[in-house]
């Protein structure tokens, strides 16, 4: 199982947790769920892909900017 993430708290109201779901035997997309009105889903139906590419990007903005705190010794 993976534990979906939530960033609004209001199921599906931002969008912000959409993740793609797969076809297992195929690796072909199937649908976009909110991954916070499902938050326990299976492994085999997650497209881990995108959700690299969006932890990624979640984090591009946060990151420069703990790095210039944290070397300016803030």
């Amino acid at each position: 199982m993976v534990a979906g993430p939530m960033q609004c708290m209001l199921k599906g109201v931002c969008a912000q947790c959409l993740q793609w779901q797969i076809d297992p035997e195929t690796g072909q997309r199937t649908k976009a769920v909110y991954a916070c009105s499902w938050q326990e889903q299976p492994l085999e139906i997650i497209a881990i892909d995108h959700m690299a590419i969006r932890h990624d990007n979640s984090h591009h903005v946060v990151q420069p900017l703990n790095r210039l705190w944290l070397d300016d010794g803030v």
